[in-house]
């Protein structure tokens, strides 16, 4: 697709508000009616978290918060509402609170299937939604490497080299470099978003506010000399 502009977006998968904001984000480029790429980058919250469930969502909530039970459990009710109103279905009753790390890597191998710039940032994109739906919807766990396996092959990569590609770490150290750049940039939290170079957002920002920055930092660019039409990495 011929793009003018690129979001750069760092979010991590086991984050709910990032689920919510890809979702705004994509509603707030359509309402912008421009051409817009989008290039997803891993950041992880809880780089600590354990690779198997050891609690549920309310209770690792509440130790990370040091927040009482009930406190949590309202928080994750507001957020499922908030879901919900974007078309999104959150069971925390079935969410494994798990490590990150793998399933970010998963979208790095993703991004290697397509044969364009272009192309992996539409994979890693399409990647990136079906972890969501698998950690908030479907309860998966994403730190166990068969699952994971299940899912690359169901979105269509080769089962064999994704297993090898997690098991020998191939695509980590694309994760620790992304995490790297967000701490470079100053980022403290996810999502974060940079429009154009230029414009940065964080938090799921309503659709028009995603519309607003596309089109001023457009603006802006048009602005500028011939040849403002932003590349992807």
């Amino acid at each position: 697709m011929q793009h003018d502009i690129v979001v750069h977006v760092w979010s991590d998968i086991a984050c709910p508000w990032c689920y919510i904001g890809k979702h705004r984000l994509e509603k707030g480029i359509e309402l912008s009616g421009q051409k817009v790429a989008v290039e997803y980058h891993a950041y992880q919250l809880e780089p600590n978290a354990p690779t198997s469930p050891t609690s549920t969502s309310a209770e690792r909530l509440a130790k990370i918060k040091k927040l009482d039970l009930t406190t949590t459990n309202y928080m994750l009710e507001h957020i499922t509402k908030v879901a919900a109103d974007e078309g999104l279905t959150m069971n925390w009753d079935q969410v494994q609170p798990v490590n990150s790390f793998l399933a970010l890597q998963l979208v790095y191998a993703a991004k290697a299937s397509g044969n364009t710039p272009e192309e992996a940032a539409l994979a890693g994109g399409r990647m990136v939604e079906r972890l969501y739906q698998a950690y908030f919807t479907e309860g998966r766990n994403l730190s166990d490497t068969d699952t994971l396996v299940d899912i690359a092959e169901e979105m269509g990569l080769i089962a064999d080299d994704v297993h090898d590609q997690i098991e020998s770490g191939e695509y980590a150290d694309d994760v620790r470099n992304d995490v790297r750049d967000a701490e470079s940039l100053g980022i403290k939290g996810v999502p974060f978003y940079i429009v154009a170079g230029r414009l940065g957002l964080s938090g799921a920002q309503e659709p028009q506010v995603f519309a607003d920055a596309i089109n001023r930092a457009i603006a802006e660019m048009q602005a500028e000399p011939e040849g403002w039409r932003e590349n992807l990495s």
